[in-house]
This record gives C-alpha cells, structure tokens and sequence, in this order.
C-alpha cells in the first residue's frame, strides 16, 4: 500500500511539473520532461522489484 500511495504522490508531482514547465516554456518543454520523468520511474519500479525479489529468496 505504501508503494502505491509512493507512485500516486510522484504521478501527482510529474503532471504539475508538466504543467508549470507548459505554462512557462512550450507544449513540448513539459511533454518531454514527463516522457522521461515517467520512464526513469516506470524502470525504478521494475528495478525495484526485481531487487527486492532476491532479497526474499536470499
């Protein structure tokens, strides 16, 4: 549960990031920032798990 509330709070903080970077800059400022904030997060998550996959095994 903890994990998710993580990933809401920084989907929450990606898409206001996009939206001042929108607003003070260009469409394509903000859309560029979330496409890469989305990807370092999307393979946190996937390096996370496995981590923490081999912890249990251990």
């Amino acid at each position: 549960m903890k994990d998710i509330l993580i990933a809401v709070a920084a989907m929450i903080v990606i898409i206001a990031a996009q939206i001042i970077l929108t607003s003070v800059f260009t469409y394509q400022v903000g859309e560029t920032f979330s496409r890469i904030a989305l990807s370092f997060l999307f393979y946190y998550a996937i390096m996370r798990g496995i981590t923490s996959k081999k912890k249990a095994v251990n």
